[in-house]
């Protein structure tokens, strides 16, 4: 390892391999007619990986979390699981012929099916590391996790990466022992209302009832408004973001406030979405980032410089169509970035990783914008306007993506 990076500082571990967990009030399996398969599922989802040996506490404190991944042969990443566009198990897909009904303990094949059915923005940040070290950008596994859990599970070490929709404050940077990586969505909090309710921003819901998730900056940013605009509205605090949408739809609150992207996810959700409207008001600055433990620093760059190979490879014109021509490219900064340099000082050999890790990110998911427009273009499930997530370059809308130069 190199010499330069700052090692773990020792914990008492326990090293739960039990990564993909799927609470019955968190997901909805749909098609699924046989009671027997859907409890052998949620069984599966919840101890698929606790018959897997770990290594032993006196043989991991020397380990960085480089190691440790590539000795396991998958990246543990913590995402919400139920947010479309940025990470979504369409369980609904799986083929439950896979599933050995004569077996009490279900096979791996299902385990595949899962991971191949989760998809969305924060998902494809996460295969995009596992693209970078193992060439194979399935080589993930998921855990589904609430705002109140997330934090606790990066923490402990469950996960490797939490890629959630997750705000970069300075509470959470310098009190729980966590660093973000690079933004990779701006964001500001927004607020849902019916159309009819004849809202037109956060004052005319005084006196009104507002859901909010708790465990988030939204719940904070909201009572700051109330507290600056001396209004009197009640905030409906609740832990599960289906029961937020649940309460609205029936009437129990007269307006959602969340992350605009959020809402906009949910918003498909409803059963008429067409009679609701996201305001638009903007309450504060919602910078989304995925975060990792921040005992290691050589794991906190990794992370860092994966993510701004993606933003770097958009700005530079390369993707998944035309890499392999791009490698031809005398651009001595692309000969650089794609690891083409006839020199063992490679910029992956800095961190690390093989000389084409950009080669095998771009390969496998795509640059930043082939990721921003599979998820949330317009030909997506949940159309979102790039706006300031375009690059800072961008001659048309000039966006706030920037990447540090590669040299």
């Amino acid at each position: 390892m190199n010499s330069n990076y700052v090692h773990r500082k020792w914990n008492t571990l326990f090293i739960d391999l039990g990564i993909v967990v799927v609470r019955s009030n968190a997901m909805i399996f749909k098609n699924i007619k046989n009671i027997w398969l859907f409890g052998l599922i949620l069984l599966l989802l919840n101890s698929c990986y606790s018959n897997q040996t770990s290594k032993t506490l006196g043989g991991i404190e020397d380990m960085s979390i480089l190691e440790e991944v590539k000795e396991r042969k998958w990246l543990n990443c913590g995402v919400n699981g139920n947010l479309r566009g940025f990470s979504y198990a369409k369980l609904s897909e799986i083929d439950m012929t896979k599933i050995d009904n004569d077996s009490n303990i279900p096979n791996n094949n299902i385990l595949q099916e899962i991971e191949k059915s989760t998809v969305g923005f924060d998902v494809d940040i996460c295969r995009a590391i596992a693209a970078a070290i193992f060439d194979d950008p399935n080589a993930v596994r998921y855990r589904f996790l609430d705002t109140q859990e997330r934090f606790e599970e990066l923490s402990s070490k469950k996960i490797d990466v939490l890629s959630r929709t997750t705000t970069w404050t300075l509470e959470r940077d310098v009190s729980i022992g966590i660093e973000f990586a690079p933004i990779v969505f701006y964001d500001g909090q927004g607020i849902l209302v019916q159309k009819n309710s004849k809202v037109k921003s956060l004052n005319d819901l005084n006196v009104k009832v507002i859901c909010v998730q708790t465990e988030t900056t939204t719940k904070k940013n909201l009572e700051d408004e109330k507290k600056k605009r001396n209004l009197t509205f009640q905030i409906r605090p609740l832990q599960k973001e289906k029961d937020v949408y649940g309460l609205y739809e029936k009437g129990e609150c007269q307006a959602v406030t969340s992350d605009r992207s959020q809402l906009a996810a949910n918003l498909n959700s409803l059963k008429n979405p067409d009679e609701h409207i996201i305001l638009s008001e903007t309450l504060s600055k919602e910078p989304l980032a995925p975060a990792v433990i921040d005992s290691d620093l050589q794991w906190v760059e990794i992370v860092r410089w994966i993510i701004f190979a993606l933003m770097e490879a958009e700005e530079l014109g390369i993707n998944q169509n035309n890499l392999e021509q791009m490698k031809a490219s005398k651009d001595p900064k692309i000969i650089r970035f794609l690891g083409l340099e006839a020199t063992g000082d490679s910029i992956g050999s800095r961190l690390d990783l093989e000389p084409d890790y950009v080669q095998r990110i771009i390969r496998h998911v795509g640059n930043y914008g082939e990721i921003y427009d599979r998820n949330l273009g317009p030909n997506s499930s949940t159309p979102i306007e790039r706006g300031l997530n375009n690059l800072w370059n961008n001659p048309k809308q000039r966006g706030l993506i920037y990447s540090p130069p590669f040299r």
